[in-house]
């Protein structure tokens, strides 16, 4: 399947609504709603360029941050873009369901693989712990963030109220895992994947 990338033609318009007299701004957590308000237009995005394939995937920390090595830049750490995976080493806290699974998934499909980072223009370019916020992808286009979620084993997320541009691919994806109870969407987990703390 062909990447698109989003692009947000105009702001959403804020809403009002009256509650006990006063206004009140309403703020749509459902980035569906916001995405459709907003004006999304898709276009193609090329697959990787061979010649962007300069890293190597070293090791699968878990689903959704995975540690490469650069060609040019060395050793990196990626957080994923565009989705999350159940947790398995947050300090002090249970493993979530499926997650173990969405490493695995990550470890089959990248894990010694040559992978090109892409990095998005509508995200920064580092989290608050360091780790390069990209997409993984291999020279043929296969992006893992809308495959993790078409296989289960991600949900769509989106952090600050800032849509990735493969927002709605990923999201697209991630519809087709619910609707066949793939993964995370099944049993036993039936998207309940909360970790607690021990």
């Amino acid at each position: 399947p062909r990447s698109t990338r989003a692009v947000t033609l105009f702001p959403c318009a804020t809403r009002f609504r009256s509650v006990g007299g006063a206004a009140f701004r309403v703020v749509a957590l459902s980035v569906a709603a916001v995405m459709a308000c907003a004006g999304v237009v898709t276009g193609p995005l090329a697959p990787a360029d061979p010649g962007n394939v300069t890293a190597t995937v070293l090791r699968v920390v878990d689903g959704d941050t995975i540690d490469i090595r650069d060609d040019v830049r060395g050793r990196l750490r990626i957080r994923v873009l565009g989705i999350d995976t159940p947790e398995t080493k947050k300090p002090g806290y249970t493993v979530g369901c499926w997650g173990p699974q969405a490493t695995q998934f990550a470890e089959e499909n990248l894990l010694g693989q040559r992978v090109a980072f892409v990095q998005d223009p509508t995200q920064d370019m580092t989290d608050r712990y360091g780790r390069t916020l990209a997409y993984l992808e291999k020279a043929d286009g296969w992006n893992y963030s809308v495959e993790a979620a078409r296989a289960g084993t991600a949900r769509s997320y989106v952090y600050g109220d800032n849509p990735v541009s493969l927002y709605s691919q990923i999201f697209d994806a991630e519809q087709q895992a619910r609707a066949m109870q793939r993964g995370l969407w099944g049993p036993p987990c039936f998207g309940e994947t909360n970790s607690f703390p021990r």
